[in-house]
């Protein structure tokens, strides 16, 4: 059960950690989950401050036991604005999130993040699909409620590029020039913008 929980970022781990600066001062991982990002980000780029933040209780109290993260809150996501200051993280990163969120709520929640972070990182499934049954009753937050395009971030100043293997035929060739020109053919899309470069 541990394992089947934490095996849906391996796809594209490495390409995540590319994006996130080796300098980086301070990170905070929103939907923190079991903390995959946040122990990723800890041995790779060692940041002053690590924050995150879930609504499971269980997740929460798993990042304690291990002491991934320098602070942890728990948040409804949902719910906006979030307790912190303007530009207080170098780096937001939002990883498999804001799908479980209704659309309106996902778009609240990238103004929140472009306020309190000088970066965005933001993956979500590049097609909508259920989560299996067995999660959503273990953690009702774990829902899949909204879809998420290239031009849905394309339109807010978004770079996006398609992750982990393609989704046709779950193929997993060595396609990764295909990345940028074809995103929707993969089965994440990983988005990033940097202050200055978001569209108002």
């Amino acid at each position: 059960m541990e394992l089947e929980v934490a095996t849906w970022t391996r796809p594209f781990l490495h390409e995540l950690l590319e994006e996130i600066p080796k300098d980086v001062e301070s990170l905070i991982d929103v939907g923190c989950g079991r903390g995959i990002v946040g122990a990723m980000t800890r041995i790779y780029r060692n940041p002053k401050r690590l924050v995150g933040v879930d609504i499971f209780q269980d997740y929460i109290d798993f990042c304690k036991k291990y002491s991934i993260y320098d602070e942890l809150y728990r948040l409804d996501l949902r719910q906006t604005p979030l307790p912190f200051q303007n530009r207080e993280f170098s780096v937001a990163t939002c990883i498999e999130t804001i799908e479980h969120l209704p659309k309106k709520r996902g778009e609240k929640l990238l103004e929140e993040l472009h306020r309190i972070a000088d970066t965005i990182i933001v993956s979500t499934p590049s097609s909508y699909f259920k989560q299996p049954k067995s999660h959503v009753e273990r953690n009702s937050f774990q829902a899949h409620v909204s879809k998420w395009t290239v031009e849905d971030f394309k339109k807010r100043g978004y770079d996006v590029k398609g992750v982990g293997n393609l989704a046709i035929n779950k193929l997993a060739i060595p396609t990764r020039k295909l990345t940028c020109r074809f995103p929707r053919l993969y089965q994440f899309l990983l988005a990033k913008t940097k202050r200055g470069e978001r569209l108002e």
